[in-house]
């Protein structure tokens, strides 16, 4: 994704900043005012939204009984096209969904970063009505977290504003109010700033004798204001009555009053709403009232007073104090999540995330999160088989090595690397002639001692006879030398097996010396697999294990092998120190060859699916910070 950031020429603040809120709310007022008809209303809202979030691109879709009005805004003519089909597609996954989204996006080197966000329209009774959808750019995902909630805000006042639009003849007066309401809640920094402000006008205003202000945070209260106090004090007796009362209030969700005389509520408000009954009698008989202020379709926060018991609360004044207090609680919700950390934030996430997982409907995504919670606990709590996956060789059990028997001539060789030889077979021939020349000579000498001898024994010469003997002796064990020698002139196989090591054509008529390797030859059908394992696994190999073993020449014959021997010491590999370990197997096949690799894998047993994830990455961290 390649994307060029874009800046309205007429926004010199950022989203979020107290003017340009202040700015944004003020010129949707004002179109309630000067719009000619609600299509221009919404074109000129998603201007203003754009432009308050710096957006290349923006659409919106709202429906208007049985006709839809959809409008696009895309300011910056070089990029017409462009961001708009994201957007697009973006609002339409938001009308069907119904709830705020935003998703974050960033081109692959990671200089530019975007951010797609919309936010649903809804009507006076909280119904769904429609989505805006921008583009805007963010420097993190809080930066993002920030704009959604501006945008959230900005949006909930448009539609509220463009429905009041509809009937703001009859009701002249109430978008003037309602603008003012949300202008001024977006000076203030924190929701206790706000809080406070609204209980101490309410008292001023009311002429009560206490006002109280709770955020509603899941079905709890949690007051964080109470007009004439710095602060609030959580376990005092009086605070806990008012709470309780509060929490009454947010459970029926509706406005409760509680008086001397019947309420408005109804004649039996004593026995339905026995909390409220015990905040007035804690407070010595005054009269006192909660009222709910929703915010998209939930209570945002509930707002207690108490004043004189000869000045109840009557319908019509609860009633204009929830109109007058209902736009302060969108600007709530934008306060209390823009003042939210990180894990706050993260928090609020995943308990927004199953509240809708829990609500009717969406079984869908209800099984894929069954499915993801049962992997979860297979993989902490659950155990699979663990291999490991090692190179190995094909290498013969035993085999001979075949040297020169003396320093000579090389004169012929018959076999090959491959050969199939049986035992006797004639594998090379050394030059014998000197020594058939020498065994002649010998022979010749014999033949002197033996007349040497007959001449002695007829004169009767014992003692020349006798070193005769001797000689022609020393003679003969001579030539049994030289017969021995020309008998090794010819190699011969000392087994049945196959040539693995030794072609000797290029090396004819030169002169070996005595212990040169000439072949080397295994027996037949003795072959076994060298695994490498690696080091840090050693530890996991023991005798007897079991495996498989897949040759790379044929790697859809997998054979069964089983460990028989580890080596003590380990080897220098290519892939670094290994541990290396002998194992059979069924390798009797003729295409089978010494010097084949394939890949092993060694059963070691059953571990700990999560250990199986991750256990090398611990490893790792401590060999490097020695843990």
């Amino acid at each position: 994704m390649v994307t060029t950031e874009t800046t309205a020429k007429d926004r010199t603040t950022q989203p979020g900043d107290a003017t340009a809120n202040l700015n944004a709310y003020g010129e949707i007022s004002a179109l309630t005012r000067s719009a000619p008809s609600l299509h221009n209303y919404y074109s000129s809202v998603v201007e203003i939204l754009a432009k308050a979030l710096a957006s290349p691109c923006a659409a919106i879709s709202i429906r208007d009984g049985s006709d839809v009005i959809e409008v696009e805004y895309e300011p910056d003519q070089n990029d017409v096209g462009f961001w708009m089909p994201g957007v697009q597609q973006f609002l339409t996954d938001t009308l069907v969904e119904h709830g705020n989204k935003a998703r974050l996006l960033e081109s692959k080197d990671g200089e530019s970063k975007v951010a797609l966000l919309s936010a649903t329209l809804f009507d006076d009774s909280n119904e769904p009505i429609g989505a805006v959808a921008v583009v805007v750019s963010r420097k993190g995902s809080l930066d993002a977290a920030k704009k959604l909630m501006f945008l959230e805000a900005l949006a909930c006042f448009a539609s509220y504003a463009g429905q009041a639009d509809r009937e703001r003849q009859d009701q002249p007066a109430s978008i003037g109010d309602t603008s003012k309401a949300m202008a001024r809640a977006a000076a203030f920094a924190t929701p206790e700033e706000l809080a406070f402000a609204l209980t101490n006008n309410l008292r001023n205003k009311l002429g009560c004798e206490q006002v109280a202000l709770g955020l509603a945070v899941r079905n709890e209260i949690n007051i964080i204001s109470i007009s004439g106090l710095d602060r609030v004090a959580e376990q005092s007796t009086g605070v806990q009555a008012m709470r309780s009362a509060m929490e009454e209030c947010l459970d029926a969700d509706h406005a409760m009053t509680c008086a001397a005389e019947s309420a408005w509520s109804g004649d039996d408000a004593e026995s339905r709403f026995r909390l409220h009954q015990q905040w007035r009698t804690a407070v010595t008989g005054d009269a006192v009232a909660s009222i709910p202020l929703h915010a998209q379709g939930k209570i945002v926060m509930v707002i207690s007073l108490r004043r004189e018991a000869d000045r109840p609360f009557t319908k019509e004044q609860i009633e204009q104090i929830r109109g007058n207090l209902e736009p302060f609680a969108g600007a709530m919700v934008l306060l209390r999540e823009s003042k939210r950390g990180l894990l706050r934030h993260g928090a609020d996430v995943a308990r927004d995330a199953i509240t809708g997982l829990m609500s009717k409907g969406r079984y869908g995504r209800k099984l894929l999160v069954l499915a993801l919670m049962a992997t979860s606990a297979w993989v902490a709590f659950g155990e699979a088989d663990y291999s490991l996956t090692v190179p190995c060789l094909i290498k013969p059990k035993e085999s001979r090595h075949i040297t020169a028997p003396f320093d000579g001539m090389l004169v012929e060789t018959n076999v090959f690397q491959g050969d199939v030889i049986k035992r006797g077979d004639v594998l090379c021939r050394f030059d014998h002639r000197d020594l058939r020349q020498s065994r002649t000579e010998l022979s010749a000498e014999s033949n002197i001692y033996e007349r040497e001898k007959d001449h002695a024994l007829a004169n009767e010469d014992t003692v020349r006879y006798q070193l005769a003997s001797a000689n022609q002796k020393l003679t003969q064990a001579r030539l049994k030398i030289i017969d021995t020698r020309i008998a090794r002139c010819t190699v011969r196989s000392p087994i049945d097996g196959v040539v693995i090591a030794g072609d000797l054509r290029t090396r004819i008529g030169s002169v070996l010396a005595l212990g040169d390797p000439l072949f080397e030859i295994a027996p037949p059908h003795s072959l076994i697999v060298e695994l490498a394992v690696p080091e840090s696994d050693a530890d996991d190999v023991a005798l007897n294990l079991a495996g498989t073993f897949a040759p790379i020449a044929r790697p859809q014959q997998v054979r069964n092998l089983r460990v028989t021997r580890i080596h003590p010491q380990t080897e220098i590999r290519e892939r670094g120190n290994a541990c290396v370990v002998e194992a059979t197997a069924s390798l009797d096949e003729g295409w089978l060859r010494p010097g084949m690799v394939g890949v092993a894998k060694i059963h070691v047993g059953r571990r700990r699916v999560w250990w199986v994830g991750v256990h090398r990455i611990i490893d790792f961290l401590r060999i490097k910070f020695w843990l």
